[in-house]
């Protein structure tokens, strides 16, 4: 299975071990991407056992399809993983192996420069992860008020400049294209470095925080994590890789109001503190620099 991947997927053998992949179980990758995870656990899984891959974007399940067709146990489904849940419903299948989250961009979405999730990017403010959502990034910078506006940069990226950013959108406005926006950033952090270079662009924080607005990223973490007895399956693994503050905060919360009984299922927490990646995977992977990853076993009452 290693031709499906085209891309090097996040901290692979954590993920491996954590999720504990066991013949003739069924697995879940939430997030397809570039198939680097999906492709590890049919490795695994061999002839048995079904894995189900998610994803909202359909370039992302058109470019694995021809070789899912040629499986006889991985679907893809071309879904939001908040669905996750309503579709293991619907189908009446259990989830009996485990879930994985990787809540990471995919190579798919930040190589493509019409996506617009690239700074230095001519291409339209854009960020939406299916491409058919109602909402860009440039609705939200062209139309919102100021003080909306700045309460999503301050919320969602968390950047302290949040209300300076915003006044100066406001006054500046229209802006059509991610670079227009990303030299905004930078000129208001120049004006105050003093010539001081920046290792991370001035505008990562204002961009997750459109990113995350667009797609609603926070609120379908919680809706995927608030589990269902009848979904998931006594010993079944959940493995998340968050890429923020935001992201891992909400996930070791979730985890820990789990470790008492709610809705019949409990949570026995596999990794007291975040897992990161290793020295050597950073030196060929820089993605992989800020990923935090968790497990958990799920319990029945």
């Amino acid at each position: 299975m290693n031709d499906v991947a085209i891309h090097k997927p996040v901290m692979p053998a954590e993920v491996i071990e954590h999720l504990n992949i066991r013949p003739g179980l069924v697995y879940v990758d939430g997030t397809l991407g570039g198939a680097g995870h999906s492709s590890m656990i049919l490795d695994k899984l061999r002839d048995t056992g079904h894995l189900y891959s998610f994803d909202q974007d359909q370039s992302a399940i058109s470019l694995h399809q021809e070789k899912a067709d040629s499986l006889n146990n991985w679907t893809l489904v071309n879904e939001n993983f908040a669905e996750i849940n309503n579709y293991f419903l619907q189908e009446q299948i259990k989830i009996s192996g485990g879930l994985l989250l990787d809540l990471g961009l995919s190579s798919i979405q930040l190589d493509n420069p019409e996506r617009g999730f690239s700074f230095n990017s001519e291409s339209e403010l854009d960020m939406r992860l299916n491409p058919t959502g109602d909402l860009r990034a440039e609705d939200i910078v062209n139309k919102y008020k100021e003080k909306e506006l700045a309460d999503i940069i301050y919320q969602f990226g968390e950047e302290r400049r949040s209300r300076e950013i915003a006044r100066e959108i406001v006054a500046k406005r229209p802006f059509h294209t991610c670079k227009e926006l990303g030299d905004l950033i930078k000129n208001i952090y120049a004006r105050r470095s003093k010539g001081k270079t920046f290792k991370v662009h001035p505008a990562t924080k204002t961009f997750q925080a459109l990113r995350i607005a667009v797609n609603m990223e926070l609120d379908v973490l919680e809706r995927v994590l608030n589990l269902d007895p009848d979904v998931f399956e006594e010993g079944a693994r959940i493995v998340v890789i968050s890429f923020h503050s935001l992201e891992d905060r909400i996930v070791k919360n979730i985890f820990r109001n789990y470790r008492q009984v709610i809705n019949g299922i409990k949570l026995e927490i596999l990794t007291k503190k975040p897992l990161t990646a290793k020295e050597e995977e950073l030196e060929h992977n820089i993605r992989s620099r800020s990923a935090k990853l968790r497990a958990a076993i799920v319990c029945k009452k």
